[in-house]
């Protein structure tokens, strides 16, 4: 018998298998290191596969063997993947960062073109009703592996695949608009932006600037080339909205909707009411391409001439509407979520309130959480229906934009659900990212994202999350903005 027969990689098939059930996947790919021998043994596909659907059947590559045979080569290559992938999300590190420079507030021009909408200062999901720490709204967006960002190496908008590492630009001039939001959702990219000039005056300090929604087809052509194309514009408020820090609005949209939510101070002399803004809802029908440009129609003499297609108002809602719905926000809104349902025909408005009951102590250190979604039909008179979820939502800090997502009492990686910022999953992976306050840090002053696999969890003090309090992302990469205004992409797959 000669020496090689002892070795590992020449043992019988049963007893290797007994081995390798004492190895992580990330050993078996530093075990080919040794020799060329271990390097054969530990790469065959015969042994990669099954041990892949083993430790992995999870994953989406796994779930792909089913329905396709798999060669040797690919076999080597999706073993490596995952495995390395999982590594690092177990770990929370990921295997490369990736940042871009986002555009300045001011252009080169030294006008603003840059201005979210800013945050409330209230709101009914804080134990005392006031928001503790407050992020300003992200000008980016994500959806399906397309992220939307303010480039500031192009000073444009562009569209980048993460998938192909490939970036396509958005035809939208940003000079002379200041964009306010970029939301995209349902493959359709709906930009918000007001005329930097003011067309009236409230008083001596607030003036009115027209603001108007830009939308546009994000369509996937041969090669994986996006195609954006310009779909329709429209005037979104009939009088303008200010450009100030206590005006807001809020809005939501489908492939063939768009809703926006409208909370302004009351600046009347006589019936100012600062527990009674003015609130009002509207529902646009956006659904057909339009070459009519309201923006460019500043006197409205085309307004009699204004086709068909052009995206029209199908439903309003006045403060009235809303207290009879009771939904009306008042002083300290609750609302943190804005909705569309799938088939376009309800906008769903749901409520996140922090409750106490008179004489009883609550049953968590932070109160009793509800979340109560109402339903109000788009078209018609139909009935209205109100649903106490069992998900909760992330306390409201502005960085949402009433679009945060539902989450489970089982996936709170936190101390307390209030130290939650934001937090993202793949529950067909069971994978999840949640960006916390540290415990026992009244001042927030420390940041940890938490990743959470099927059989681990890991926790990491994180700074590059900060700057927007906004997380987007799946297994393989994560979106986030900096304090330094960049956008910081974490990738797990390479």
């Amino acid at each position: 018998m000669t020496p090689e027969c002892h070795d590992l990689a020449f043992l019988p098939r049963d007893l290797f298998w007994m081995i390798l059930a004492y190895l992580e996947p990330h050993d078996i790919i530093r075990s080919r290191r040794v020799s060329r021998a271990w390097h054969e043994a530990f790469s065959n596909p015969s042994i990669l596969l099954p041990l892949l659907k083993q430790e992995f059947p999870w994953t989406k590559e796994v779930k792909a063997l089913e329905q396709e045979t798999a060669d040797a080569p690919q076999g080597h290559r999706l073993f490596d993947q995952v495995a390395a992938r999982y590594d690092h999300l177990k770990r929370g590190k990921p295997r490369s960062i990736k940042k871009y420079r986002l555009c300045d507030a001011f252009g080169s021009s030294r006008q603003r073109e840059w201005f979210p909408v800013q945050p409330w200062e209230s709101h009914s999901s804080h134990q005392t009703g006031i928001v503790d720490t407050r992020f300003e709204e992200a000008l980016w967006t994500f959806e399906d592996g397309l992220l939307v960002y303010p480039s500031g190496e192009s000073q444009s908008l562009m569209l980048l695949d993460l998938e192909m590492d490939r970036q396509f630009m958005v035809p939208f001039n940003i000079r002379g608009r200041v964009v306010r939001r970029v939301r995209l959702q349902k493959r359709l990219l709906v930009i918000e932006w007001a005329e930097p000039l003011a067309f009236h005056w409230l008083n001596e300090s607030d003036g009115v600037h027209r603001h108007f929604a830009s939308s546009f087809d994000v369509v996937e052509g041969e090669d994986q080339v996006w195609s954006i194309l310009p779909r329709n514009e429209w005037k979104i408020m009939f009088l303008g909205h200010p450009l100030s820090e206590r005006d807001r609005f809020f809005s939501t949209h489908s492939s063939t909707h768009y809703v926006i939510y409208m909370w302004q101070p009351n600046r009347s002399l006589y019936t100012a009411d600062e527990d009674a803004p003015i609130e009002s809802l509207f529902v646009w029908d956006i659904s057909k391409v339009s070459s009519y440009r309201p923006s460019l129609d500043s006197s409205g003499q085309l307004r009699g001439e204004t086709p068909e297609d052009a995206p029209s108002i199908v439903a309003r809602f006045g403060f009235r509407d809303l207290d009879f719905f009771d939904i009306r926000q008042r002083g300290t809104p609750s609302i943190s979520r804005l909705s569309i349902t799938d088939d376009s025909q309800a906008i769903e408005i749901t409520d996140n309130l922090l409750m106490r009951i008179e004489g009883h102590g609550p049953p968590e250190p932070d109160g009793l959480r509800m979340c109560v979604t109402t339903s109000i039909p788009i078209i018609g008179n139909g009935p209205h229906g109100r649903t106490l979820q069992d998900d909760m939502l992330p306390v409201y800090r502005g960085n949402c934009s009433l679009q945060a997502d539902f989450f489970d009492f089982a996936n709170v990686y936190a101390d307390s659900w209030t130290d939650i910022i934001a937090q993202v999953s793949e529950p067909d992976v069971d994978v999840g990212f949640c960006l916390h306050f540290a415990p026992n840090d009244p001042h927030h002053k420390t940041v940890n994202l938490t990743i959470w696999t099927p059989d681990w969890h890991e926790t990491r003090s994180n700074v590059d999350f900060k700057g927007r309090g906004k997380i987007c992302g799946c297994e393989r990469y994560l979106v986030g903005e900096n304090t330094a205004r960049e956008l910081v992409v974490y990738r797990f797959d390479r």
